[in-house]
């Protein structure tokens, strides 16, 4: 079950990461402009949420040095994530696009 988890999770975390990141690159590489791309959003919460439980409840216990190097990077690329609404959110805020 833990292992299904971290790969169900893990699959949502390197979806947003390329919805994010990649996608817009690649757009760019093949001749498209700026002006006519549209961003799409992937699944907000959930592949960090997967990873998490799963690391916590069924693999954290085996104490595995690769699970969890694994499941943090899987956590930190995934941009659907607690930590990057918090860093896009103070990067706002910091720039005083703030109401």
């Amino acid at each position: 079950m833990g292992w299904a988890l971290l790969a169900a999770g893990g699959c949502i975390c390197a979806l947003n990461f390329y919805l994010s990141f990649l996608r817009y690159l690649l757009f760019l590489a093949r001749g498209g402009s700026r002006e006519d791309y549209r961003f799409v959003s992937g699944f907000p919460l959930v592949g960090s949420l997967f990873v998490v439980i799963a690391w916590a409840v069924w693999l954290r216990p085996r104490h595995s040095l690769v699970v969890d190097c694994v499941a943090a990077v899987l956590v930190l690329i995934d941009t659907g994530g607690v930590h990057w609404f918090a860093w896009a959110t103070l990067r706002e805020w910091a720039r005083g696009r703030h109401p």
